[in-house]
C-alpha cells in the first residue's frame, strides 16, 4: 500500500491543542531564532496514518508509532528508530503487521546543524551487508525535514516566504529515485501556550522524482504535502509538527475503483509540555 493520505484539518489539531492553555501573541515575534540548540540526547514521538479510500470509504489503513532517538557520538549524532510499530488494517480482516524496511532497523550518523541541515548522513552498518546496500540514502532527511525546518540566514519579513530544496539520489537501490524536495516556508503569529512562547512555521512541499522504466527515467507523481512546526523559544528546539498530504490512485488502483491515499503525521518532542499534554494512550 502507498503511504499517503490527505487531512484538511491537522492544522485545527494545532490550533485546538493551544487553545487549551494559550493564545495568540503577533507582537512577540522578535528576536526569530537564527539557529536551533540541539541538546546531546533527544527524540521524537511520532503517529503516522495513510488510508487507502473509495471516496469516503476507507478500503485500508496504515498505521505507525515509534520514536525517533539522536545521541551524540563523537562529533556526530546517532539516529535510530525504537518501539517500532506498523500496522495494517483492512475491513473484515485481522490487523496484520506492515512490512519493515532496511531503514525501519539501520541506525544512523548524521550532522544536524543549527539552521536545520541534514548532512553526512550515513548508516552505521557494514556497506557489505544486504540490508545496508538497500537502504535508501534519502529516508531519513526526508522524514526529518517535516519535523525540522530548514532555517533562513537572516529572517524575512513578516509575511516574506524562504524556500529549501533537499535534494536526492536513491539510485541504484531497489525501486531507488532520484528527484528534489522543495519546501516554502511562512512564519505564523507566535503562540504562547501555558506561559511558554513558541514560533509557529507553517510550510508547503512537492516532492519531484523518476525513477528508471523501460531503460528511460520516468517521472513519479508529484507528492505535495503541508504542515505546521511549533519552535520553542527558550530552548530553540522543535517540540511539535503535524503534517497531511494526499496521492491520487494510479490507473491500476483507479480501474478497482481506488481513488485516493491520503496520509497525516504528528511529532512531538519527548518530554516537552506539548508531549506530556497532548499524547493519549
Amino acid at each position: 500500500m502507498t503511504h499517503t493520505r490527505r487531512h484538511p484539518g491537522l492544522r485545527s489539531v494545532i490550533v485546538a491543542a493551544l487553545a487549551l492553555g494559550g493564545c495568540t501573541n503577533e507582537s512577540a515575534r522578535a528576536p526569530n531564532p537564527t539557529g536551533y540548540d540541539w541538546p546531546d540526547a533527544f527524540a521524537y514521538r511520532v503517529e503516522y496514518v495513510a488510508e487507502t479510500v473509495r471516496d469516503t470509504e476507507v478500503l485500508a489503513r496504515y498505521d505507525e508509532t515509534k520514536l525517533l532517538r539522536f545521541v551524540v557520538r563523537d562529533d556526530r549524532y546517532l539516529v535510530w528508530n525504537d518501539s517500532l510499530s506498523k500496522i495494517n488494517w483492512s475491513p473484515g480482516a485481522a490487523p496484520q503487521a506492515g512490512r519493515a524496511y532496511p531503514e525501519d532497523t539501520l541506525r544512523y550518523y548524521m550532522r544536524l546543524t543549527r539552521r536545520g541541515e541534514f548532512t553526512d548522513v550515513e548508516p552505521g552498518c557494514d556497506p557489505a551487508m544486504a540490508e545496508c546496500r538497500d537502504a535508501l540514502p534519502s529516508a531519513l532527511p526526508l522524514e526529518l525535514r517535516r519535523v525540522i525546518p530548514r532555517l533562513p540566514v537572516w529572517w524575512p519579513p513578516r509575511g516574506h516566504e524562504w524556500v529549501d530544496t533537499l535534494r536526492f539520489d536513491d539510485l541504484p537501490r531497489p525501486d531507488g529515485a532520484r528527484g528534489a524536495l522543495i519546501t516554502t516556508y511562512r512564519d505564523l503569529p507566535d503562540t504562547v501556550l501555558a506561559g511558554r512562547s513558541y514560533w509557529l512555521v507553517g510550510w508547503k512541499s512537492r516532492k519531484l522524482a523518476s525513477r528508471p522504466s523501460g531503460g528511460e527515467m520516468v517521472a513519479d507523481a508529484t507528492v505535495e504535502e503541508y504542515g505546521d512546526v511549533l519552535v520553542d523559544k527558550l530552548s530553540l528546539v522543535p517540540v511539535f509538527a503535524g503534517w497531511y498530504g494526499a496521492l491520487a490512485a494510479p490507473p491500476a488502483l483507479r480501474a478497482v475503483g481506488v481513488t485516493a491515499t491520503a496520509f497525516r503525521g504528528r511529532a512531538w518532542l519527548v518530554g516537552s509540555a506539548l508531549d506530556l499534554g497532548l499524547v493519549r494512550r
